[in-house]
């Protein structure tokens, strides 16, 4: 595939093995679609929607990623650090992202809306003004992450040591707080 799509709906589309080079989608929509094991090559996803579909172990080297959302969909074990930073833009809500790096991507303002964010490493990575709202982060690393105004208010299982990451006016639930406690194994009683 080298192309340009504006507008245009895949539905149901097996790209499982294939490989996108240099080709830009504008405003396309994806719906029960299979990425999985694919090479997505030098391309654009400009404002795309993506749902229910499959990325799970989707090679994305040098592509770009502006405004676009995915729903219900599996991203695991994504190297989402291969990807073009520039403009980056993404938002994901139902979708399950475990095994996956962000390792040091600058994704501010990104919202996980209920979703499965299991062992995904963001170190170095800069999450400000981020949202995870109803997400269960548990095994995820913050390491040197810059995770200040992200709202971790309704999120669980995470582990964040406050020394060696920027956590300046992050919210967090009163629930929640004993997660930034773990690594000094105190008991924290009610």
């Amino acid at each position: 595939m080298n192309d340009y799509y504006d507008n245009e709906e895949f539905v149901k589309t097996n790209f499982t093995n294939e490989k996108i080079s240099r080709s830009d989608f504008d405003s396309c929509t994806f719906k029960n679609c299979d990425f999985t094991d694919m090479h997505i090559v030098g391309s654009e996803f400009l404002e795309c929607e993506f749902i229910d579909c499959n990325f799970s172990n989707t090679r994305l080297r040098e592509t770009s990623f502006k405004t676009c959302h995915f729903y219900a969909t599996k991203l695991l074990g994504v190297k989402f650090y291969e990807i073009d930073p520039f403009l980056l833009q993404m938002n994901f809500t139902d979708c399950q992202l475990d095994y996956s790096s962000f390792y040091q991507l600058k994704m501010q303002n990104f919202q996980f809306v209920n979703c499965s964010v299991k062992e995904v490493d963001f170190t170095d990575a800069d999450l400000q003004f981020s949202y995870f709202d109803d997400c269960d982060l548990l095994g995820s690393i913050f390491e040197a992450s810059d995770l200040r105004n992200v709202n971790f208010k309704t999120a669980r299982n995470f582990s964040i040591d406050l020394e060696s990451n920027k956590v300046e006016k992050a919210i967090f639930s009163k629930d929640n707080v004993a997660n930034l406690l773990e690594k000094y194994k105190i008991k924290i009683v009610t």
